[in-house]
């Protein structure tokens, strides 16, 4: 079924794809690396110290009835079922 010449001819290729395959994935490893960039702070803090204001916002909360996302602070939708006060 299988002889030695077939068995040896297997590794032979089996070795040549590994070395390949190897030889494949080194390339990029020799090409120079980038330099990672310099840290900037956030944009608030850009906007701040550029002399722009600040943002003012506001978060939002579902609504238990319908699932819309509305301030926290807006009044009642008009709906019967409305969990906000009016």
């Amino acid at each position: 079924m299988f002889g030695f010449p077939k068995l040896v001819l297997i590794i032979l290729v089996f070795a040549a794809v590994w070395w390949g395959v190897r030889w494949l994935n080194a390339v990029p490893h020799e090409l120079p690396r980038r330099r990672p960039r310099p840290e900037r702070p956030p944009r608030q803090q850009q906007r701040r110290a550029a002399g722009g204001a600040e943002i003012e916002a506001e978060d939002l909360l579902a609504c238990g009835v319908c699932g819309a996302y509305v301030a926290a602070s807006a009044p009642s939708c008009g709906r019967p079922d409305c969990p906000r006060p009016r």
